[in-house]
């Protein structure tokens, strides 16, 4: 036991304190030993290290003549440019709280040799108030994620904010009888926000939920509805992210040559341009008509026009004219 002991202290010194531009002395390491009660020799120590390397653990040796041999731990899982990604990533979210987004940088930059620690923190700023509130999301998601391994429905309460005083409440009242009752079929990042898409039992159809918005999820014993037969997750997502519910039609659209990289974003690079001109070019794309694809297209005003159907130009029509009444009053 004293052995197995000494080499996990030794595994972890080596670890915690070197890495390939910084390394540990021979005192150092017999120091931290005796501190955990592990007192070493040289000539132990030095074992001890041909036992790891012979393990597979990549522990330099620095032998210089009339000079102290050092150690340093060399191969790490991650370097240091792969945990920054991470931790940028994990500090932008915006459904972890700022709380776990805390401890899992802390976590992260541990990762890293010691000569990265002090680097590595978040390289994009967030503002604190996009920060989901709701810390039990990460339990939320593993619920979810046991209960699409083991074909089970979950139950949960869903929130939302109060008027005047913005509390989040569950919805129906949040008794027992009116939680939501759904058969997941998987999980969803995007935009930031985590989603669980599964069959409803209270609205009879497939929708999205905010995983942030969710409380108490727990698993039932009950097995899930299997999805239809015509589900496909990808075009689920893209109807619903992108375009929202509506019936699907192509669309030609107008556009200046400024925006094609915004139109490339949204139908990928497998368009065809069409009628290009020295301005402008036809790209035509099958979307969901809907007022949110309306939206979409009135954020590049001056830039890009419904050419056909008509029917689809008119109402985008009609759709600007309702704005402009209401702003008119």
């Amino acid at each position: 036991m004293a052995i197995r002991n000494r080499m996990l202290y030794l595994l972890q010194y080596l670890q915690q304190n070197s890495d390939e531009r910084r390394t540990v002395s021979t005192a150092d390491i017999r120091k931290a030993l005796a501190e955990k009660g592990c007192p070493i020799i040289v000539q132990t120590l030095r074992d001890d290290i041909e036992s790891l390397q012979s393990a597979g653990y990549d522990i330099q040796v620095n032998e210089t003549e009339g000079m102290s041999t050092t150690y340093s731990w060399i191969d790490r899982e991650w370097s240091a440019p792969e945990l920054q990604i991470l931790i940028d990533a994990v500090s932008s979210s915006q459904f972890i709280t700022k709380d776990k987004s805390e401890q899992l940088i802390q976590k992260l930059s541990k990762m890293a040799g010691p000569s990265y620690q002090a680097d590595l923190q978040p390289g994009i700023l967030v503002s604190e108030h996009i920060k989901a509130p709701n810390k039990k999301i990460l339990l939320n998601v593993q619920a979810i994620r046991r209960a699409i391994i083991k074909d089970r429905k979950i139950t949960f309460k869903y929130l939302q904010y109060t008027v005047p005083d913005k509390r989040q409440v569950p919805k129906y009242g949040g008794t027992p009888a009116e939680d939501y009752v759904v058969s997941p079929y998987a999980t969803i990042w995007n935009n930031d926000r985590y989603y669980l898409v599964g069959y409803s039992e209270r609205r009879k159809d497939v929708n999205t939920f905010r995983i942030d918005r969710m409380d108490g999820t727990k698993q039932l014993a009950k097995k899930r509805v299997p999805p239809p037969e015509d589900f496909n997750i990808q075009d689920y997502t893209d109807k619903v992210f992108w375009m929202f519910d509506g019936n699907e039609e192509k669309v030609t659209l107008r556009c200046r040559h400024k925006i094609l990289d915004q139109v490339i974003d949204r139908f990928g690079e497998g368009i065809e341009l069409k009628n290009v001109t020295r301005q402008t070019f036809d790209v035509t794309v099958p979307v969901c008509i809907s007022g949110t694809f309306y939206a979409w297209v009135f954020q590049f005003v001056g830039e890009m026009n419904i050419v056909a159907p008509g029917h689809v130009k008119d109402a985008y029509a009609g759709y600007l004219q309702e704005a402009i009444d209401d702003v008119l009053g």
